[in-house]
């Protein structure tokens, strides 16, 4: 019986995995072939600028949410293994009020600071795209949290259509633009603003998605039989207090931030500081500008595979933190070691093909073969992208919520720090090597983390 329920337990998990992961790749998909046609009509001086902004837009995106998504998954993952429904809503409720605040927070000192960002990017026409990027943090951290919940009752459906929906929606906005922009030639940065609107427009989709799904389980549960018996409690503890539960969401929140933050990390490092490196070697603002584009070719086919992992990882969060709340010590250690068996043969098999095909895939997508040598190597950081995304995973399912934040800090640093030595003298081949070396290290890092599964 209990081999059985085990065995159940595990499929769970992995259908989850596929679901949420194979949403993450669609999506991720989706908005990487909406870049083709950006960087084809407009340039790589506009999609170099797309990129910068996009870059800090996902980063403030990430920071507004403080890894609540998360945290609220963790939370509700263990209140439901004990049958303590109420403590569940009672998380998502106060997660809901507190993302809420940190989003309209986020931005208006984006609408402030624009200017300012704009400056420190050393690209002064950024500033208005930065502007109109803005809006989704009116939308995007309550979806956050909603998708967060549903996640933390192994409930992975509506968070994948709020996922498709979000990025549907953002790269049909985007498109209808981009053609409104180029057929009354307006300049790079208004053709910028312009398309990162769509940013605002998917994440309104995506939190009607999550809305409307929600809205219609609760219709059908009212319509189900009212002689079900309630699960009992068991085990629920005693009614937390509104400031403890809130301590207890931003205790949970903020070291899973830090761990989650690694792809949009890594690539405002890139927008703050790839540019003015190449400025600084005797390119123009333009050449920087377009150089900067050909490398976000072969980053956007690397977040294509890291989102994918990054997303059927998520599924890992709760359902190892309902084994370890049940003592479940052997269901840990099998959901491990088949996610990262998943994550090593995943994470290599893209870097292998996308290093081998760098060249024919950079003159299908983007028309010519600039930045080739980048995306080659650029591949090789999918591997260490896809294991960093599952380790981190996995010890924040396992209850250490510190290690990948702190791993994360040390792999940005690598970053800058190679950044700041290579791309001068290389160029964009620089840094593409300094992106695989900083997700290795951060790969290597959590791999090496003393937690580990108990014995039962």
């Amino acid at each position: 019986m209990t081999t059985d329920r085990r065995n159940d337990g595990g499929k769970a998990v992995w259908q989850s995995a596929a679901l949420l992961g194979g949403a993450a790749l669609l999506s991720k998909l989706i908005g990487t072939l909406q870049k083709i046609p950006l960087q084809n009509l407009a340039g790589d001086r506009v999609f170099g600028l797309y990129s910068a902004v996009y870059s800090l837009a996902v980063m403030w995106m990430t920071l507004a949410a403080a890894g609540v998504p998360v945290a609220v998954s963790v939370l509700v993952a263990e209140r439901t293994a004990s049958g303590d429904e109420e403590g569940a809503r009672r998380v998502l409720r106060w997660s809901v009020g507190l993302l809420s605040a940190s989003g309209l927070a986020a931005f208006g000192l984006l609408q402030w600071g624009a200017d300012l960002f704009a400056e420190w990017m050393g690209v002064g026409e950024a500033a208005d795209a930065i502007r109109t990027s803005s809006l989704a943090l009116l939308f995007a951290p309550m979806t956050a949290a909603l998708r967060g919940y549903s996640q933390g009752r192994m409930d992975m459906l509506r968070p994948a259509a709020s996922q498709l929906s979000e990025q549907t929606a953002r790269v049909a906005f985007m498109l209808v633009m981009l053609f409104w922009a180029l057929g009354r030639d307006w300049s790079p940065g208004a053709t910028a603003a312009a398309v990162h609107g769509g940013l605002a427009a998917g994440a309104s989709a995506g939190l009607v998605a999550m809305l409307w799904m929600g809205g219609r389980r609760r219709g059908q549960a009212a319509k189900a039989p009212a002689d079900r018996p309630e699960a009992p409690a068991v085990g629920a503890k005693a009614r937390e207090s509104r400031g403890a539960l809130l301590r207890r969401i931003v205790a949970v929140a903020l070291p899973v931030a830090a761990g989650s933050i690694v792809a949009p990390l890594f690539g405002l490092i890139d927008a703050f500081t790839v540019p003015r490196l190449l400025q600084s070697a005797g390119a123009t603002a333009a050449e920087a500008m377009g150089s900067f584009g050909e490398y976000n070719r072969g980053i956007a086919l690397l977040q294509l595979v890291v989102m994918a992992a990054g997303g059927a990882s998520a599924a890992l969060v709760p359902a190892l933190t309902a084994a370890r709340a049940r003592g479940d010590a052997s269901g840990q250690r099998e959901q491990a070691a088949l996610a990262m068996r998943f994550a090593w043969w995943f994470g290599s098999a893209a870097a292998v093909g996308l290093a081998l095909l760098a060249k024919p895939v950079n003159v299908a997508l983007f028309a010519d073969d600039g930045g080739t040598a980048a995306m080659a190597l650029l591949a090789f950081a999918a591997l260490g992208g896809t294991l960093q995304a599952a380790y981190a995973a996995l010890l924040q399912g396992l209850g250490d919520l510190r290690s990948p934040a702190l791993y994360l800090a040390a792999a940005a640093l690598l970053k800058a720090a190679l950044n700041a030595l290579l791309a001068p003298a290389f160029g964009i081949a620089g840094a593409a090597f300094a992106a695989v070396a900083a997700y290795a290290a951060a790969a290597a890092l959590n791999a090496l983390s003393p937690i580990h599964i108990s014995e039962p």
